[in-house]
């Protein structure tokens, strides 16, 4: 069984790791992007969202913008804006170590 190598933060990144669901409502962009209980003032400093299934990096965005959802009901969660770095040495990498035992699906590195 092949091991999946460890993610390890480059430089002065700063991350937003997101667990989405292994069965995609809607495609992973949407799915990584909106709903998150986190404070705002925080999730701005963000300099990468990567969305996480199963442990492992699976998209990574940079946001541009973070705000509070108009969505009814989700007025209290946060959305961001973004776009896709296809390119990002995170994808494909294991985030298991930050997370543990944690259930919480947002974890912050280097934040």
């Amino acid at each position: 069984m092949d091991m999946i190598e460890e993610l390890i933060p480059q430089g002065n990144d700063r991350i937003v790791c997101v667990k989405v669901s292994k069965v995609l409502r809607e495609n992973l962009y949407e799915m990584t992007r909106k709903y998150w209980v986190m404070k705002l003032e925080r999730a701005s400093k963000a300099t990468h969202v990567l969305a996480i299934v199963d442990g492992v990096v699976k998209a990574v965005y940079i946001p541009e913008k973070w705000y509070h959802s108009k969505d009814k009901g989700k007025e209290h969660r946060l959305e961001f804006i973004g776009k896709e770095d296809h390119l990002s040495d995170y994808i494909g990498k294991s985030v298991k170590s930050f997370y543990g035992k944690s259930q919480n699906p947002v974890k912050y590195i280097n934040m």
